[in-house]
C-alpha cells in the first residue's frame, strides 16, 4: 500500500507499507518498471500496523522506503505510467498487473477537481491518493482487458465511465482511448469534469434512470464503486439501463466491496456473513454526496456476496468473473452483454 509518492525531476521516492502471508520478508523485491529499485530501506519499524493486522507475520516491520533515478524523467514513465510492484524473489510474471500500482507522468497530468469534489469520490481530500488511484485501476483495467479478451482500451469504439464524479478514471482513460463519456448524478462533479478533462463529454444523470443517451451506445463500460452505495431496487434499475446503453458483447467492469476491502476496513466477521447469506447487504445510508443530491437516502453503504452476483446479475449479462482486489481494494466484476 504506498502512502507517499514524490517526482522530483528524473527521480521518484515512494513510502507505505508491505504484507505477506507466504514470503519471507528477506524474499520481497521492490519494482519499478519490472526492474529492482536502485534503493531500497526495508523492513522499517511499523508498530501501528499490529492493531489492524497482528496477525500476518512481519506487521510490526513492514514500512518501506524505495528511491530510483533515471537517465531522464521519461525513463520513469515508459508509456506514460510508472509500475510499482512488489514481488516474491522470482519477480512479475502475467497476472502481477492485479497488485502492480501506476504512477501517471506528472507532465502529462491535467487540472485536479478541488478537496470538495475529490472528497466526494473517496472520502477524503488526499489529492495524491486520488490520482493514483485512478491511473491504478486504469492501467489494472487496461491489462485486465488484454489478458482476458486480448484488447485495448484504444480498441473499444466507445467506453462509458458510468459514476465518473470527479474524473478519478476519465482524465486517464482519454490518455488511452478517443472516445469517452462520463456521467455522474453529482452535477458540480460533472461540471468540473467537462471544464477540466477536454478529451471526454460528460452527462449528468437524474438518480434513476433512464438516461437520455441512445440504446447501443457503448462496447466498453467500467463502473467504479457505483453499485457498492445502491440499494437492490436502485441497482436493478441501473443494470437494465446499461443492457440497454451496451451493443452486443460489450464489456462492463464493475466493482463492488469483496473480502480485501472489508478486511482492509476492518468490517466486523458477522458482516462478512450476513453479506454471504443476504446476498445483497445495505448497512446504512453514506453522507457523501448529501450536499449534490436531494435524497439523503439515495447514496447507501452497500455489500455484495459472489453468489448474489452471479445469479441475480445473470439476468442482465453473463457474468464472467469476479477478480478480487483489482479495483483499487475492491473486487471487479467482468460482464458481458448478450447477444440480442
Amino acid at each position: 500500500m504506498p502512502g507517499s509518492i514524490v517526482i522530483t525531476g528524473n527521480e521518484i521516492m515512494v513510502e507505505g507499507w508491505a504484507l505477506s502471508v507466504w514470503d519471507a520478508q528477506d524474499q520481497m523485491r521492490f519494482l519499478i518498471n519490472g526492474s529492482d529499485f536502485a534503493h531500497v530501506e526495508w523492513p522499517l519499524e511499523s508498530h501501528d500496523l499490529l492493531v489492524p493486522f497482528g496477525d500476518i507475520p512481519g506487521a510490526a516491520a513492514s514500512r518501506f522506503r524505495c528511491r530510483h533515478t533515471g537517465q531522464a524523467q521519461r525513463d520513469l514513465f515508459v508509456d506514460g505510467f510508472a509500475r510499482l510492484s512488489i514481488t516474491g524473489r522470482f519477480g512479475e510474471h502475467r497476472l502481477s498487473y492485479r497488485t502492480a500500482w501506476y504512477v501517471a507522468d506528472p507532465a502529462r497530468e491535467l487540472p485536479a477537481p478541488s478537496p470538495a469534489q475529490i472528497q466526494r469520490v473517496i472520502g477524503t481530500p488526499d489529492l495524491q491518493s486520488f490520482l493514483f488511484g485512478g491511473a491504478t485501476i486504469v492501467k489494472r483495467f487496461e491489462q485486465l482487458l488484454l489478458d482476458r479478451f486480448d484488447r485495448t482500451l484504444a480498441s473499444f469504439q466507445s467506453i462509458l465511465d458510468w459514476g465518473c464524479g470527479a474524473g478519478r478514471l476519465t482524465r486517464y482513460l482519454t490518455q488511452l482511448s478517443p472516445k469517452v463519456t462520463g456521467i455522474d448524478i453529482d452535477a458540480d462533479n460533472i461540471a468540473s469534469c467537462a471544464r477540466t478533462l477536454p478529451g471526454a463529454r460528460f452527462l449528468r444523470v437524474d438518480l434513476m434512470p433512464p438516461t437520455e443517451l441512445p440504446a447501443g451506445s457503448f462496447d466498453l463500460v467500467v463502473g467504479l464503486s457505483v453499485l457498492t452505495h445502491l440499494d437492490e431496487q436502485v441497482q436493478d434499475a441501473w443494470l437494465a439501463e446499461l443492457q440497454r446503453l451496451t451493443c452486443p458483447q460489450a464489456i462492463l467492469l464493475l466493482s463492488v466491496q469483496g473480502l480485501a476491502q472489508m478486511s482492509l476496513y476492518r468490517a466486523p466477521p458477522e458482516l462478512h456473513l450476513q453479506a454471504h447469506r443476504e446476498g445483497i447487504l445495505d448497512v446504512g445510508s453514506n453522507s457523501q454526496l448529501e450536499e449534490v443530491i436531494e435524497d439523503r437516502s439515495y447514496y447507501r453503504n452497500v455489500m455484495h456476496s459472489h453468489d448474489y452476483i452471479l445469479t441475480r446479475w445473470a439476468r442482465w449479462f453473463d457474468v464472467l468473473d469476479i477478480i478480487e482486489g483489482t479495483a483499487g481494494n475492491q473486487d471487479v466484476v467482468v460482464l458481458r452483454r448478450r447477444a440480442d
